[in-house]
C-alpha cells in the first residue's frame, strides 16, 4: 500500500512530501527494498529532527506482532513496529520494566535502536544497546541477517544509533529490569545557580535516575537556577498494575505570538517557584512520561514547529561549556521554553554511533523563527571547539559533522563491499 503525505517528525519541522509505503509482512519490506533505489525505515513519528523522512519511506507500524515474552528472565522479543507503550501493560503486570527509555513512551522498538535512545540513568544503564541482545536486520540486497554483539557484531553496533542507514530493523530481542513495584521515590532539590545544580548531581549520585531543569532566562545572580529530579524504585505489597492518568490534548495549533520571550520568561518563572525542593511518591508513568502527559503538546509552538538543540560535552568542559552555550543562548532573541539537563557515564567503546559521552547533555526546545538557525550555527561552533557533539535524532539544522559521526572505511563502500562478501559465502 501506498500513499503520498506530507511527513514530519514531532517538531513538525521540517516538513518533506514522501511516498509511504505499509507493508505488513517481511515479504513486502524486501519487495520495496529491492524495488527502490533509496528507502528509509520510519517508526511511529516520534523524533524531533529530520530523522526518518525522505521520498521513499517504510512505514514499520505494520510489524508490531509481540513474538515472545520470557516472564521468568525478562526478555522480549517482538516484531520492529511494536511501541513501547504497547509493551508497558504487559511487562509492567509480570513484574518488568525498560532498563532504558526516554522520556515519551510513543517510540517503536526499532526507532529505540536506530537512535540507540538512553533515559535518565545513562551513568549506570547506559544506551538502549547496552540491553539489546540481537535484532534481524534486512540489508539492501534484501537478506535478512542476525546481528548481536557477538554475531554480526560491527553490523549491530553500526545499526545501533545509525539512524537507519544500515538497512531495515525487522525485529528485536532484548533484556528487561525487574521491578517490585509501579511507585517511585521522587527527590526535587531546587537550586539557585548552575553551579549549585552541578553540585547536586555530584551529592546525589547514589539515585539511579536524575534529570534536571534550568530556567535559561535568568540573570545576574540567579543565572543558571533550575531545580533536578532525581528518583528510585520503590518496594511495596500493592499489586502490579500499569497505570496511567488520562491525557489532556492541546486540541488545536496554537497561534505563532504566543511563545514570545516575555511569556517564555514568565513561564519559566512560574516553573521555577512550582519545582521547590520536596519528596514524593510517584507513578512510573508520571516520573519516566511527563511529557505523555498532554497529547499534542507540540501544537504549542504553532504550525512553524520547534527545533531542540540537544548536545553533550566532555565531563572535564561540562560546567564551563554548558555555562557558555546559556550565555549565548541568553544574549540571542531566541529563549529555550523547555531546557532538560543530564548527566552520563561511559559508553562502550564500540558504540560509535551512541550520543551519550561521559559528561553533561542539555537539551534547549526553541519556537522556530527566522533567527533560529542563526543561533544554531553559533552554538554549534561553540559546542564542536568544546570537544562536544549534538544528538542526531533530534537534530533538524546543525551542520552535518555535528554528530562526530565519521562514516569512512567501516561505515562506507569498504563495509558494504565486505558484508556482501560475507553473504555471497
Amino acid at each position: 500500500m501506498k500513499q503520498q503525505q506530507l511527513l514530519t517528525g514531532w517538531a513538525n519541522y521540517p516538513v518533506v512530501s514522501a511516498s509511504v509505503f505499509s507493508p505488513l509482512d517481511q515479504g513486502a519490506v524486501r519487495n520495496l527494498i529491492l524495488e527502490h533505489d533509496k528507502v528509509i525505515a520510519r517508526g511511529n513519528g516520534k523524533s524531533y529532527g529530520d530523522a526518518a523522512l525522505g521520498e521513499q519511506v517504510i512505514s514499520m507500524l505494520g510489524l508490531n506482532r509481540v513474538l515472545d515474552f520470557d516472564t521468568e528472565n525478562g526478555i522480549v522479543s517482538c516484531e520492529a513496529g511494536v511501541l513501547l507503550s504497547d509493551l508497558l501493560p504487559t511487562i509492567v503486570q509480570a513484574g518488568w520494566f525498560f532498563h532504558v527509555t526516554p522520556g515519551i513512551k510513543h517510540i517503536s522498538v526499532g526507532g529505540a535502536i536506530a537512535s540507540d535512545v538512553h533515559g535518565k540513568n545513562h551513568p549506570t544503564k547506559g544506551c538502549f544497546s547496552n540491553w539489546l541482545i540481537s535484532f534481524e536486520l534486512m540489508v539492501e540486497t534484501g537478506d535478512v541477517l542476525t546481528c548481536s554483539k557477538e554475531q554480526n557484531s560491527a553490523l549491530f553496533w553500526q545499526t545501533c544509533g545509525g539512524m537507519g542507514w544500515t538497512g531495515v530493523i525487522l525485529s528485536a530481542r532484548f533484556r528487561l529490569l525487574r521491578i517490585l513495584s509501579t511507585q517511585m521515590r521522587q527527590r526535587t532539590i531546587a537550586c539557585s545557580s548552575l553551579e549549585a545544580i552541578f553540585e547536586v548531581f555530584e551529592q546525589n549520585s547514589h539515585f539511579p535516575y536524575a534529570a534536571g531543569w534550568i530556567d535559561t532566562t535568568a540573570s545576574g545572580e540567579i543565572f543558571g537556577r533550575g531545580a533536578v529530579h532525581f528518583a528510585e524504585h520503590l518496594e511495596t505489597s500493592e499489586p502490579l498494575v500499569w497505570a496511567e492518568k488520562k491525557a489532556r490534548s492541546i486540541p488545536f495549533f496554537a497561534p505563532s505570538w504566543l511563545l514570545n520571550p516575555f511569556s517564555i520568561r514568565v513561564h519559566n518563572a512560574m516553573y521555577f517557584q512550582k519545582n521547590r525542593t520536596k519528596e514524593r511518591v510517584t507513578t512510573l508513568d508520571a516520573y519516566f512520561y511527563p511529557l505523555d502527559a498532554i497529547q499534542h503538546w507540540n501544537r504549542l509552538y504553532s504550525r512553524r514547529g520547534f527545533v531542540q538543540y540537544q548536545f553533550c560535552i566532555p565531563e572535564e568542559t561540562s560546567f564551563e561549556g554548558i555555562r557558555q552555550v546559556m550565555d549565548t543562548v541568553r544574549k540571542s532573541q531566541n529563549k529555550p521554553f523547555l531546557s532538560v539537563l543530564k548527566k552520563h557515564g561511559e559508553r562502550p567503546a564500540e558504540a560509535v554511533h551512541s550520543f551519550p559521552e561521559k559528561g553533561y547533555s542539555l537539551a534547549l526546545d526553541f519556537p522556530r523563527t527566522g533567527s533560529i538557525f542563526e543561533l544554531v550555527k553559533k552554538l554549534d561552533a561553540l559546542v564542536w571547539d568544546l570537544g562536544g557533539k549534538i544528538y542526531l535524532t533530534k537534530d533538524a539544522c546543525s551542520d552535518p559533522k555535528m554528530g562526530r559521526i565519521l562514516v569512512r572505511e567501516i561505515a562506507g563502500a569498504k563495509f558494504w563491499s565486505a558484508l556482501r562478501e560475507r553473504i555471497s559465502r
